[in-house]
């Protein structure tokens, strides 16, 4: 007797892969420009704090700013690593930059004046910075 090769199955092929969707930002267009916005505050805060002849208070105070913002520049961080959040926050912080250049332009000169005090020293270097 002789077996008979039982009909064997085509092999079995995946369905094409479905092409990833593209990611959805994790912040829209409103969402970035707050956080724009919130940049701009701290910015111009610095600008007051660096008008201070008290160079001492004036490292205490941006300690404590930097403080309360770290939560901005955490979630800033954040956006900066979604490549479409990153895109809107860009764009946001771009169409701020004539308020910008000059708020860092004002708060120069105080800087500068304070540069020896440890303690802006110290606060400057604690200053969360973002590169987009």
């Amino acid at each position: 007797m002789v077996a008979c090769g039982g009909g064997s199955k085509p092999p079995t092929t995946a369905p094409p892969a479905q092409p990833a969707p593209e990611p959805t930002p994790t912040v829209d267009e409103a969402g970035a420009a707050e956080v724009a916005d919130a940049f701009v505050e701290v910015l111009a805060t610095m600008v007051q704090i660096s008008q201070g002849d008290d160079c001492k208070a004036m490292g205490t105070s941006l300690g404590q700013l930097f403080d309360r913002s770290q939560p901005l520049f955490d979630q800033a961080l954040t956006l900066a690593h979604d490549p479409a959040s990153s895109k809107l926050l860009v764009a946001a912080m771009n169409a701020r930059s004539a308020e910008v250049d000059p708020l860092v332009e004002a708060m120069g000169p105080g800087l500068v004046r304070c540069k020896d005090e440890p303690s802006v020293v110290d606060a400057m270097e604690r200053m969360p910075t973002l590169n987009l």
